[in-house]
């Protein structure tokens, strides 16, 4: 029965330290998206989900404060937008950061926030860059990016040397 006790709590160890060990921190370097676009609309209050390639399913969404303000888009020049999207498969819904966090306490259903989809396709324009030398790093800038010098590559038409355009 001893042997039953410490083979079960040996498994379980094993167990929660494969699961740290893909935890969404490690490789976190690996994956430093940062997104520029436009909208068609001013969606930079609403709520902002990953929809599936064929735009038919929600497949992320943010979880209880995760619709707080430090998520939100930041504003550069000439109408674009930094970060506070879920990459080129995002979607708007109909409510706002402040009604969702004040109506969700907990994670809703995909189905149910699928309901309230505003816009399947939001972008007029979209780059992005996966900045894992830390060119566009800034520790005083938003999400820690150098949103000058994004700036100065959008006033000079220069978002593309660096940031690869999808749309």
């Amino acid at each position: 029965m001893k042997i039953r006790e410490n083979t079960i709590k040996f498994l379980i160890s094993l167990i929660v330290l494969i699961l740290f060990s893909f935890s969404c921190e490690v490789g976190s370097d690996d994956y430093k998206w940062i997104y520029i676009y436009k909208t068609k609309a001013d969606y930079s209050n609403n709520v902002c989900v990953k929809l599936t390639i064929d735009k038919s399913k929600i497949s992320s969404y943010p979880g209880p404060g995760e619709g707080e303000p430090k998520y939100w888009p930041v504003e550069l020049t000439e109408g674009y937008l930094l970060n506070g999207t879920q990459g080129e498969n995002s979607g708007i819904l109909s409510i706002t950061n402040e009604e969702y966090n004040q109506n969700y306490n907990a994670s809703p259903g995909a189905d149910s926030l699928y309901k309230l989809l505003l816009e399947k396709d939001p972008f007029i324009e979209f780059y992005k860059f996966n900045d894992t030398k830390n060119e566009f790093y800034s520790e005083s800038g938003a999400y820690g990016v150098d949103t000058m010098f994004i700036n100065y590559l959008i006033k000079e038409d220069n978002l593309d040397k660096y940031f690869i355009k999808i749309k």
